[in-house]
């Protein structure tokens, strides 16, 4: 499994001056021979994503008359560049790059709450550390500007602590479990199934602080360019409302629905057990409440501010004005 692309909050100011002005020629719907709608969709290989895979596979997308091609992206930059230059309509990320992607000046907007991470990242430690206040004055290998930076950097926050307090060894995630495996550092921020692998390799190894901590932190919304909705708001709800079935068969047939997310993510089924069993998803229903009661009241303005303090985002959007609620709620 490949997270590291979906996880980064990339600066692609580069990318984006160079397409910006693409934007206003955002895909339109191109309709098909039988009816239904094109819609080019975003997608890195994460598995909050994968009820996407379920509704393409299981025709959930073809119920609701649309035609949506997943175009997966290995980077946030790419998907940026894709994004301004009107090559996607839509596209899957972590809240906090969404707050990165409009301050990059990328006109979009949050229609749908997608997963939240709970025990699928943490800050993993050898037994020289018990607690987060045990962190001051020790090398953590994590990657920056990533949400295992958002992750550590509410974690010592909570501590009375801040990144100036430890020293940052920045590397990947598969990178960092392996740092820590292999004695490199005392401490390391990762994700499943890395953290499941160095867990097993050693009793040594133990979780210090997971995602859980504060629910939501690290989470996935769908965003959509304003441009694309003001002009195909119905393909736009269909698209949504694919997303409903394809959660009810997750919990209904789960075992049949994550090996057709792990095979779509280049993993094995198995494998990745614990790392299913850490992440939540929000139903259609759940959307209904939480996308503009708690998710948009206390969720993301906490991303906003922690990310804001560490220096991954600027900060100051009007996050009201960001989401849009039309498609989840009907009003």
């Amino acid at each position: 499994m490949n997270r590291l692309s979906r996880r980064t909050a990339s600066v692609a100011a580069v990318a984006i001056a160079a397409t910006i002005a693409l934007s206003a020629c955002s895909a339109g719907p191109a309709e098909n021979a039988d009816g239904s709608t094109a819609v080019a969709m975003g997608i890195q290989p994460w598995l909050g994503y994968g009820p996407w895979y379920i509704a393409d596979e299981k025709g959930y997308f073809e119920d609701e008359g649309v035609d949506v091609t997943l175009t997966n992206f290995m980077t946030d930059a790419d998907m940026t560049a894709a994004f301004a230059a009107g090559r996607i309509n839509m596209a899957n990320v972590a809240s906090h790059s969404a707050l990165k992607f409009m301050e990059q000046d990328l006109d979009i907007s949050i229609v749908l709450l997608l997963d939240a991470s709970l025990t699928a990242d943490a800050i993993l430690a050898d037994d020289s550390i018990q607690s987060v206040a045990d962190l001051k004055g020790t090398s953590i290998a994590f990657e920056e500007g990533s949400v295992s930076n958002l992750l550590l950097g509410y974690a010592l926050q909570e501590n009375g602590l801040s990144l100036d307090d430890i020293t940052p060894v920045p590397m990947g995630p598969s990178e960092a479990a392996t740092a820590l495996i292999g004695g490199s550092v005392p401490a390391a921020v990762t994700y499943e199934p890395y953290i499941s692998e160095a867990e097993s390799n050693s009793d040594a190894f133990h979780t210090v602080f997971t995602a859980a901590e504060k629910e939501g932190l690290i989470s996935d919304v769908l965003v959509v360019s304003n441009d694309y909705l003001e002009n195909n708001a119905d393909a736009v709800q269909s698209v949504v409302n694919a997303w409903g079935p394809a959660i009810a068969f997750y919990e209904s047939d789960t075992e049949e629905a994550r090996g057709i997310i792990a095979e779509n993510v280049g993993s094995d089924a198995a494998a990745l057990n614990t790392a299913f069993d850490g992440v939540k998803f929000f139903s259609l229903e759940d959307n209904a409440s939480e996308l503009g009661g708690t998710y948009l009241e206390s969720t993301l303005p906490a991303v906003q501010d922690i990310a804001s303090e560490i220096g991954i985002v600027d900060g100051g959007i009007d996050l009201p004005t960001v989401v849009d609620l039309t498609f989840v709620t009907g009003k």
